[in-house]
């Protein structure tokens, strides 16, 4: 969760400087939040490969892909920083445990 919890940083300020920042100076933003993209990507698929996660997995690889495009100049930083957020919170949302249902347990009943 701590690799999961860095791209989401990560992303939110690629996401902040994406939306703040032109066009010209917007590279000089993205290219560190696409290193690290890779970077703590990369560790995120591996982490996620073992033990098998599918869905956290799936998010992973996707979100390396969006780590390599964010190093284009192109105009698709604002969409690839709004996909990288979506991304991690798919994937925070994939690794929660389903199907438990929390029961209180009762006290015990005094002996009559």
């Amino acid at each position: 969760m701590i690799l999961r919890g860095l791209l989401v940083a990560v992303s939110l300020f690629g996401l902040v400087g994406a939306v703040a920042v032109d066009r010209p100076e917007r590279f000089a933003i993205m290219l560190p939040v696409a290193i690290l993209t890779v970077v703590i990507g990369a560790g995120s698929v591996a982490a996620e490969a073992f033990p098998l996660r599918r869905v956290p997995l799936a998010a992973s690889v996707a979100t390396l892909g969006c780590g390599f495009a964010l190093f284009s100049r192109g105009e698709v930083h604002l969409p690839v920083a709004a996909t990288l957020v979506a991304l991690q919170i798919l994937a925070i949302a994939g690794a929660l445990p389903r199907g438990r249902v929390i029961r209180r347990s009762r006290a015990p009943r005094p002996m009559a």
